[in-house]
């Protein structure tokens, strides 16, 4: 007697449903049912696994996941709760490393990150840097000095992110090196790697925090008078706020301009990205002067600040992301303190599609009405 083998393989769940999905391949049809059955699994998760989670949805009126027919409805977390208490949704022995955010204005977020959270996070931001920036590896010019190699649990989100990135170089240049002798960078050893780089012939990608890449690599060339042509395909990719640009009057249109102008590049390869640490490996680019597009693996709300209520496209308001990615910790619903405005939905000339937004400014100073009552009593 002969049997019949038949391999039966586990049916994908939601959430992996959708991060097997591409980047900007869906439209709005085929990615609001998807979404949606993740941000249910999602939210059954967190609101079993995570106290302080449940007790916040449950302040904003939210009983159960599998009610969940809106994104508007979805509960979510003010970005400070998580400068101010532990948010965890797994056991302290899954847990593989922490992130530490920069806190340049206020408190550092720190956010625990397990296998799952991690392998997450390098699927999605690998798929959608690759969406700009090219899918074939190259050398990376970085804006920045070679980071210290240290055996720790803990790590600086700013080197998580620039992780995130340099995944695709088959080489890395630090740019800015302190000689002995004094604290400003080694201009000698900056000009002499863009030389070498451009008579390679060969496509790189300049990467750095927005504010550095300015002010420590383009403003001191372009005060000299030097400039390169970097080889065709090339690209310059930075990540990071505005705020210290703006205040030395340097707006995105002369941030572009001065770009182009050191690299010889054109502006549609000048990618400006945005990300936060409580959702890292989920990152917002925008080619030029394009507001940033948000890929399938998340979406936007914008919120009155003043009501928390969802307000029309393009009108500003408070920045709500929502995505299913996080698992060891809560950031599946964050409200964060940028002040925003949705452009438009749907496909665009660069034939991505998704929702696009422009980031405004940022709340300073104090919480958005009504958030402070969204904490939980005890931080626990």
């Amino acid at each position: 007697m002969g049997y019949a083998c038949r391999w039966i393989m586990p049916e994908m769940s939601a959430i992996d449903r959708l991060l097997a999905s591409p980047p900007f391949g869906l439209d709005d049809r085929q990615k609001a049912p998807l979404f949606l059955a993740a941000m249910r699994e999602a939210f059954v998760h967190h609101l079993a696994s995570c106290a302080p989670f449940h007790r916040v949805a449950d302040v904003q009126g939210f009983r159960s996941a599998a009610d969940l027919d809106d994104l508007a409805r979805a509960p979510f977390l003010p970005v400070s709760l998580f400068k101010r208490f532990e948010l965890v949704s797994v056991p302290p022995a899954e847990i593989r490393s922490v992130l530490r955010s920069s806190a340049t204005s206020g408190d550092p977020s720190t956010i625990a990150i397990d296998a799952v959270t991690a392998t997450r996070q390098a699927v999605v931001s690998a798929r959608t840097i690759a969406e700009f920036i090219g899918h074939e590896r190259r050398p990376f010019l970085v804006a920045d000095e070679e980071p210290a190699v240290e055996r720790t649990r803990t790590i600086p989100a700013r080197l998580a992110a620039a992780r995130g990135f340099t995944a695709f170089a088959t080489s890395i240049d630090h740019l800015l090196r302190r000689p002995a002798e004094g604290a400003v960078p080694d201009f000698d050893f900056m000009v002499s790697t863009f030389e070498a780089r451009e008579r390679a012939a060969a496509p790189v990608t300049v990467f750095g925090l927005t504010f550095m890449l300015h002010h420590e690599v383009v403003r001191p060339l372009l005060s000299r008078g030097l400039a390169f042509r970097l080889p065709a395909g090339s690209s310059v990719a930075h990540i990071g706020g505005w705020k210290r640009l703006e205040l030395a009057r340097v707006d995105r249109a002369r941030f572009v301009d001065d770009v182009c102008a050191v690299f010889g590049v054109a502006g549609e390869r000048v990618f400006d990205f945005y990300g936060f640490t409580e959702q890292m490996g989920l990152v917002y680019g925008g080619a030029g002067l394009e507001p940033k597009v948000v890929p399938a693996y998340a979406e936007v709300l914008v919120r009155d600040p003043r009501t928390l209520a969802p307000a029309p496209d393009g009108a500003p308001g408070l920045l709500q992301v929502l995505t299913p990615l996080p698992h060891s910790h809560p950031g599946v619903s964050v409200l964060t303190d940028d002040i925003a405005r949705i452009v438009s939905r749907g496909s665009s000339d660069s034939g991505r599609c998704g929702t696009r937004f422009e980031l405004l400014g940022r709340v300073e100073g104090a919480e958005p009405r009504g958030c402070g009552d969204l904490a939980p009593p005890d931080g626990h």
